[in-house]
């Protein structure tokens, strides 16, 4: 099984992070491998260089013929414990778009915002999220929906078929 999970944290985030994975593995590697037997899950934190904030992954490859990992189902089920708790505690209402083309910006569900992240760029004018610091892509906090007007037609644009 290939899976990745990615997020903005801040270090703080990433310390509340890895005390709850320490429950959950077997040891830490000085490279923030999370090893489980035979298995590593990949957890790469996200870099704060000056203002910005850069992506950072949990992934996972426990599967395959050869890859040699006899503890994938125990791996499996701790990546699922560790993106679980993410995923419960962080927040996935982001908004991205390609550098000079704000004007397109568009949902994104697939990244997630740690706590201490979310109220570092919510009180920071100069915070900057994106894939990395080359990236192109840049994310930010999504608005409201009651921001983006609602759902209901406009009077006269739709009839009812008789």
């Amino acid at each position: 099984m290939k899976a990745e999970l990615q997020f903005f944290m801040l270090p703080s985030d990433a310390e509340d992070f890895i005390n709850f994975a320490k429950d959950h593995i077997d040891t830490i590697t000085a490279d923030n491998d999370l090893v489980i037997g035979d298995c590593i899950l990949s957890f790469q934190g996200s870099e704060l260089i000056e203002n910005t904030l850069t992506v950072g992954t949990l992934s996972v490859d426990s599967g395959g013929l050869d890859n040699g990992c006899s503890d994938h189902l125990r791996t499996n089920k701790t990546y699922r414990t560790l993106r679980n708790w993410i995923k419960n505690k962080y927040d996935n209402r982001l908004s991205s778009w390609v550098e000079t083309q704000e004007s397109k910006m568009g949902r994104s569900r697939n990244q997630w915002l740690a706590p201490d992240a979310k109220s570092w760029k919510q009180q920071n004018d100069d915070a900057i999220m994106r894939f990395s610091t080359r990236s192109p892509v840049f994310f930010d906090i999504a608005p409201e929906f009651s921001n983006m007007g609602g759902i209901e037609p406009s009077a006269g644009k739709f009839k009812a078929r008789s």
